[in-house]
C-alpha cells in the first residue's frame, strides 16, 4: 500500500493518534468522548443535519419541529459514540467483552439454528451494530458479516482486524451470494444489513416508515432458496460502558417466487422500523433512506 494516496495516510495517521487516546481513557469515558465529537459534527455537518431532518419529517410527520431538531442532535452524539466506543472496545478480553454484555431474546438464535440450515442475522445501522456482533461470535462460533469494504485500505485493514479479532469472518458485497452460500452449507451464521437503500437496478420497492424504499431482496431470496430462518439482532448501548443485545423470534421463509420475497423482504424491514421507534435516536438518519437521488 506504499503507493496510497497521501489522503489515505493521512488518514490513517490521524486514527492511529485517536486510538492511542481513547486507549488511554476508560473505556466508559472514550465512549463519552466520541458523543461530544457527534456533538460537534452535528454543529459543522449542516448537510446531513438537514438530510437526518428531512427524513424525519417523511417517517414521523406527526412529531413537532423543535422535538425533531432534538432528536436529530441525539442521533449525532450516538454516531460518535459508537466510532470511538468500537475503537476502545478493542482493548477488550473476550471475557471482558462477554460481561458488558446482558441478553435479550438468546434463545431465538438456537431456535433458528435448530433448523439445521445454518441461521441469517438481520440488522441495521442502529445503535452499536459492529460491537454487537461479537458475542454471537465467541458463544456460537464464527459469524460472517457481509460488509462494504472502506474506500481507504489502512482504515479496511483495521475495521477489520475489529470485526474478526474473536473469529468472526468478514465477506465483502461484491460476489458476496457464493460465499454466503457456502457459509449456508456449513450451518454457518451471516450477519446482514438491510436498512440502507440501493440502487434501483439492485433493489425491490417495499414499505418502510409508511414510504416506498429501495431495498435489497438478497435476504430474501437466499433465505427461500436454502430454508434459512432470519433473526433480527440489535445492540443497544447502556450506561457505564456496557450494552444489550437483543434477539428477535425467527421469521422462517415461506412461499416462492418475487411475491413471497417481496413479502419476507416487507416483514425485515417491520422488523427494523420496531426497533428504530424504540430507539429513534440510535439510527442513521443522515442516510437518504427515501432519496432515488445522489447518496447521501
Amino acid at each position: 500500500m506504499k503507493d496510497a494516496p497521501v489522503r489515505h495516510r493521512v488518514e490513517y495517521g490521524l486514527y492511529l493518534a485517536l486510538k492511542g487516546f481513547l486507549r488511554a481513557l476508560p473505556h466508559a469515558t472514550a465512549r463519552g468522548f466520541g458523543e461530544a465529537l457527534g456533538a460537534l459534527a452535528h454543529r459543522l455537518d449542516r448537510r446531513h443535519r438537514e438530510v437526518a431532518f428531512r427524513n424525519l419529517a417523511l417517517a414521523w410527520p406527526e412529531m413537532a419541529e423543535p422535538a425533531r431538531r432534538a432528536l436529530v442532535a441525539a442521533c449525532f452524539r450516538q454516531f460518535g459514540g459508537a466510532l470511538t466506543d468500537l475503537i476502545s472496545s478493542s482493548r477488550f478480553t473476550p471475557e471482558e467483552l462477554c460481561r458488558r454484555f446482558t441478553y435479550e431474546g438468546w434463545e431465538n438464535l438456537g431456535k433458528a439454528a435448530g433448523a439445521g440450515r445454518g441461521v441469517f442475522v438481520l440488522s441495521a445501522h442502529l445503535g452499536y451494530w459492529e460491537i454487537a456482533a461479537l458475542p454471537v461470535g465467541l458463544y456460537k462460533g464464527p459469524m460472517h458479516v457481509v460488509a462494504r469494504p472502506a474506500d481507504n485500505p489502512y482504515l479496511e485493514r483495521e475495521l477489520t482486524a475489529l470485526r474478526t479479532r474473536f473469529g468472526n469472518g468478514v465477506i465483502h458485497k461484491h460476489g458476496a451470494a457464493r460465499r454466503m452460500l457456502q457459509i449456508l452449507r456449513d450451518q454457518g451464521r451471516i450477519a446482514i444489513l438491510v436498512d440502507q437503500r440501493v440502487q434501483e437496478r439492485e433493489g425491490i420497492s417495499v414499505p418502510f416508515f409508511g414510504h416506498p424504499a429501495l431495498t435489497t431482496p438478497i435476504l430474501a431470496r437466499l433465505s427461500l432458496r436454502t430454508g434459512t430462518p432470519v433473526v433480527g439482532c440489535f445492540g443497544i448501548p447502556t450506561p457505564k460502558g456496557t450494552y444489550r443485545f437483543v434477539a428477535r423470534p425467527p421469521i422462517f421463509p415461506e412461499g416462492e417466487g418475487e411475491e413471497a420475497v417481496a413479502a419476507l423482504t416487507r416483514k425485515y424491514l417491520e422488523v427494523i422500523e420496531n426497533e428504530i421507534r424504540l430507539h429513534p435516536e440510535m439510527w442513521l438518519w443522515m442516510h437518504r433512506r427515501w432519496d432515488r437521488g445522489r447518496r447521501g
